[in-house]
């Protein structure tokens, strides 16, 4: 995928990883055979697992799993994108998706004071419920931008920013990653985590995020 990966890979990054996007979605993570897994109750109703560079076995046991109903999903995170492709089709698995990365931040490199938004028709509003804050951006009842952030073990981690296609290029998207950044420091919070598309590292490269990983989402290969 030819992806230049830009600093280490921080301790524990899967399980706070997901333990985080799990929050952000509303689902709980948990071990099922040995790994971290989360029901899709609102999706498909069936079993999400992922793994972090793993061995040949370790893969061939998640897949095993993830090959067993044609909803369940196995999501990788790697920075060996090749070998996965390799292995994908010889346990019964095919790439579904694999333009996303992993990055990182420190979070005391990141702005604690509150945004400001040059457009003052543009409202701001942040929902808390414990350690996940929400971020919405309402332009005369319409919603013009969302995100979310959960915060487990001083970790910070992102999901789901995103800009409503009427209002692209507006600068709505850093605007509400600078909101929930500062929303974050009530928390003890010291890194930051999220997956962002190929196209979207542009971005958060420019506010000061880095790449830790590819993040590659397999499917059973009998899916219908």
């Amino acid at each position: 995928m030819g992806n230049e990966y830009t600093t280490d890979v921080p301790d524990d990054v899967l399980s706070v990883w997901v333990a985080g996007w799990s929050a952000c979605r509303g689902y709980s993570s948990e071990e099922v055979s040995g790994h971290p897994a989360v029901l899709l109750a609102d999706k498909t109703g069936d079993w999400e697992y992922f793994a972090f560079e793993p061995g040949d076995e370790e893969f061939a046991a998640v897949a095993r799993d993830t090959t067993k109903s044609s909803g369940r999903i196995f999501t990788v995170l790697t920075r060996n994108a090749q070998r996965i492709h390799e292995l994908a089709p010889q346990h019964g698995l095919r790439v579904h998706h694999n333009a996303q990365s992993l990055m990182v931040t420190d979070m005391s490199g990141q702005d604690a004071e509150d945004p400001w938004y040059r457009d003052a028709d543009f409202k701001t509003e942040l929902e808390k419920t414990g350690s996940v804050h929400r971020v919405r951006v309402v332009h005369e009842g319409n919603e013009a931008a969302h995100g979310v952030v959960a915060v487990v073990d001083n970790v910070a981690v992102f999901d789901h920013i995103e800009t409503d296609i009427n209002y692209r290029r507006r600068g709505l998207a850093t605007h509400v990653m600078r909101a929930l950044i500062a929303s974050t420091f009530e928390h003890m919070v010291d890194t930051g985590l999220l997956i962002a598309s190929h196209d979207g590292q542009m971005l958060y490269n420019h506010l000061g995020w880095d790449t830790v990983c590819d993040v590659m989402i397999l499917k059973p290969a009998t899916e219908n």
